[in-house]
């Protein structure tokens, strides 16, 4: 945050007296420019791109680890980085002339979330490496493959990131290694992903990546808090206990902060209180789906999901009731039988999650089971509201 930001938000807070300052600083969704407490994962990334400061292309690697370990939010800020170093008596990224004898090397960062098919990903990476404007509609993969090799040659190198790997509705890790890898042999791919590299070939250069401990976590959260709410409103107990219960994931931790704020700023409190802590952490389900991935859906999914986080126990009964109660949503714009194939697709890939109902484990035949939202709500709510 700029100077003279702070500044103002000092003012403005003194005037209005208001709890939040800036919600989107607490989003699990956002990175920050300068990631906490992942300098010796910043290394080893530098480490594995080293041959771009000699001219050279790295090997194709993976950076795996779990959710809310920060895998993102440090490949986003290398990669927004990298494309501003200049020129060294070693090695230059930017020079551009072949008879230097170093190429010009551009840094792709894809998200699978958005560009989930092969044509997504080529389409996604010769967007970022061209400045002109590439069709989305009336053109094949084969025209796509085409341009890249066109626009990748010994004067021009690729490091492509592909994010959220093996997700639901995404590639797999030596999928998308391999789908660039195919076009030219002047690009150079980084999957980043949460499982453990299995099915990677040997000569990928894999990069694992652990959880936060407490401390850092706290850190984050400390840091995020001094942005986006007044000081003083978060204390020091709090912020502990939000940290021990998210165990490393700044996902979640983050979620759980982010709500507990906007409860807070919704009653008027001055502070955080434990109450707000409480019912911030108990609106992240355990081992939630990212936000990331719910903020990618289709809009038509998303309202029907807006819709199902305010239902009450009754409404989701079952998926037959939570139908039911959809239809009558003024939002959403969908038959009854629509509505229900979007539930069973998003129970599928893991958004909404079908629970036991425990009255009727006992019960002859399979137990029934009632959908319930499996992604920090009070986040995805205001969210969604926000940018609405």
């Amino acid at each position: 945050m700029r100077l003279e930001d702070r500044i103002d938000r000092r003012r403005n807070g003194r005037t209005h007296h208001r709890i939040v300052h800036d919600l989107s600083v607490l989003n699990p969704t956002a990175h920050l420019t300068e990631p906490i407490g992942r300098g010796q994962l910043l290394e080893r990334l530098l480490d594995h791109l080293d041959p771009v400061f000699e001219g050279g292309i790295p090997t194709h690697g993976y950076l795996h680890g779990p959710k809310g370990a920060g895998k993102s939010a440090v490949v986003t800020a290398l990669f927004q980085h990298l494309p501003r170093v200049g020129p060294s008596p070693h090695g230059a990224i930017h020079t551009t002339t072949r008879t230097s004898g170093r190429p010009r090397t551009s840094f792709c960062y894809v998200d699978a979330r958005e560009a989930s098919t092969p044509f997504g990903l080529l389409h996604a990476t010769l967007d970022s490496l061209t400045e002109s404007e590439i069709p989305s509609q009336g053109i094949g993969v084969e025209p796509l493959r085409d341009r890249l090799v066109e626009t990748l040659s010994y004067n021009h190198h690729a490091v492509v990131a592909v994010d959220h790997v093996a997700e639901p509705r995404t590639y797999a890790a030596h999928e998308a290694i391999d789908m660039l890898a195919s076009v030219s042999p002047h690009v150079s791919v980084l999957a980043v992903g949460r499982d453990p590299p299995s099915v990677v070939d040997s000569s990928v250069n894999t990069i694992a990546v652990p959880e936060y401990d407490r401390h850092t976590l706290v850190d984050i959260l400390v840091e995020r808090a001094s942005d986006g709410i007044a000081r003083s409103a978060l204390d020091h107990e709090s912020t502990t206990e939000i940290a021990t219960w998210a165990d490393g994931d700044a996902h979640d931790g983050l979620s759980a902060l982010y709500g507990a704020a906007t409860l807070a700023a919704d009653s008027d409190a001055s502070i955080i209180e434990p109450s707000h802590v409480v019912a911030g952490i108990e609106a992240v389900p355990d081992d939630s789906c990212s936000l990331g991935r719910v903020l990618a859906l289709p809009e038509t999914r998303q309202r029907v999901l807006r819709e199902f986080v305010h239902f009450n126990a009754d409404e989701r009964e079952s998926v037959t009731a939570a139908t039911a109660a959809l239809a009558h949503a003024p939002s959403v714009d969908l038959s009854t039988a629509t509505i229900k194939r979007v539930l069973y697709e998003l129970s599928d890939t893991g958004v909404v999650r079908r629970v036991a109902d425990e009255d009727s484990i006992d019960g002859p035949g399979r137990p029934a089971t009632r959908p319930v939202p499996n992604f920090p709500t009070l986040v995805f709510r205001h969210l969604f509201d926000a940018d609405r």
